[in-house]
């Protein structure tokens, strides 16, 4: 078999103003290539199964901060963090993963999928004079 499926957990901060933050964060990582499943545990707490030949836990987290997602920085969460990233940095030292790739892709994504147009909320007669 060519796949090493992990499932490991990512844990967010959440904005208390925010209620989807952990719902929005899971549809990101459901658009990336090589990640299977994406549950979302609790309001701070993500799921996520995916292929280590394809992608790591790393870049997965370094997508989630480039979109503006905070990760959880408590000692146990940073010593785990570590951890995974050591183990498959060994399990996948063949593998050449590309970061700018799945940004690339994960921005297309999202611009794919949100609503165009103008957005502005001033009224028309405001906006002729800008």
């Amino acid at each position: 078999m060519n796949e090493k499926l992990r499932q490991r957990s990512i844990w967010l901060t959440e904005p208390s103003q925010d209620h989807g933050y952990a719902d929005a964060a899971a549809d990101l990582l459901r658009n990336a290539r090589g990640v299977v499943n994406v549950q979302v545990a609790r309001s701070d707490h993500l799921l996520v199964c995916y292929n280590v030949r394809e992608i790591t836990l790393q870049i997965l987290e370094a997508l989630l901060t480039e979109f503006g997602y905070t990760l959880r920085t408590s000692l146990i969460c940073r010593t785990m963090r570590a951890l995974c990233y050591y183990v498959e940095d060994i399990e996948c030292s063949s593998c050449k993963h590309d970061l700018a790739g799945y940004t690339r892709d994960a921005f297309i994504t999202r611009y794919l999928g949100r609503n165009h147009g103008c957005r502005d909320h001033r009224p028309e007669y405001l906006r002729r004079y800008l």
